[in-house]
């Protein structure tokens, strides 16, 4: 297993692939995040504020994460997406991606982790690897996302 930090662009695809894998995410949240990836594509990873960490297993990608300091902030990141693909979960893939997240964003002088998740039950797994990890509830902002889906957001100090 090994990490990769630049995009190809064959990874815009790879990334949608590992999001329906999940069943997780709604279409209009799978194009947006091939936007992203698209947007450090074509402006790099600085100017399109877009950091993304590819996971690959025999140069298969398997998970992703993308993430970027939060505007306006000395020390903020925000953690705007982590993915494994379906077939990879439970091997520990999400932990050593969230490691090497939690890597990158020191190395940039970071010291806060910020994480929206939703509140729907399908989503119970996504904030115990959250609370598992040592991220901190924060806030529950109730009907966010629809009726009986809250917004979830923790903190990880780094």
């Amino acid at each position: 297993m090994n990490y990769r930090k630049r995009l190809l662009k064959s990874d815009v695809q790879s990334i949608k692939e590992i999001l329906k894998s999940t069943n997780f995410f709604y279409d209009d949240e799978v194009e947006l995040t091939g936007e992203l990836a698209e947007e450090n594509l074509n402006k790099g990873e600085k100017e399109s504020g877009y950091s993304f960490i590819m996971v690959e297993n025999d140069n298969e990608p398997i998970a992703f994460a993308c993430f970027g300091k939060t505007p306006c902030t000395i020390d903020s990141f925000d953690l705007y997406w982590i993915a494994v693909h379906q077939k990879q979960k439970g091997k520990g893939v999400g932990k050593m991606l969230m490691k090497q997240v939690e890597e990158e964003i020191l190395a940039s002088k970071g010291r806060k982790i910020w994480i929206e998740t939703a509140g729907r039950a399908l989503y119970h797994p996504t904030r115990m690897f959250y609370e598992n990890y040592g991220c901190k509830k924060i806030a529950v902002l109730p009907d966010f996302y629809a009726d009986g889906d809250d917004k979830v957001v923790y903190l990880l100090m780094v």
